[in-house]
């Protein structure tokens, strides 16, 4: 699972944004998880606690907002989500040339904590 190492990667993403921000204990980590990055938001949650374990963000829950997939048309402008019920198709227009404007994210959002 890929999960584990994304997982740590942002933990140690955390770990500086506390150092550069002074905060001595966390609450909550907030991150954002793009369908595309094909990691499961259930694994990360689960790695977690692991990930955290004698760290200033033990103890804190992990918050995790799923971004699905996201295309715009190049030919019409339209944004939709490409599926397999759509054939991937602009549904405006039926091109296939667009590109993912969201999906892709694994970004850190916030940290709460003192």
């Amino acid at each position: 699972m890929h999960e584990l190492s994304y997982m740590m990667r942002m933990v140690d993403t955390a770990l500086e944004a506390c150092k550069k921000n002074d905060l001595k204990k966390v609450t909550e980590m907030e991150i954002s998880v793009g369908e595309a990055t094909g990691l499961i938001p259930h694994y990360l949650k689960d790695y977690y606690p692991k990930c955290v374990k004698g760290t200033i963000l033990e103890g804190s829950d992990l918050t995790v907002h799923f971004i699905p997939v996201m295309a715009k048309c190049s030919d019409c402008g339209s944004e939709y989500q490409p599926s397999k019920e759509n054939d991937y198709r602009c549904p405006n227009c039926k091109s296939f040339k667009a590109v993912i404007v969201h999906g892709r994210e694994f970004t850190l959002n916030r940290l709460t904590g003192e």
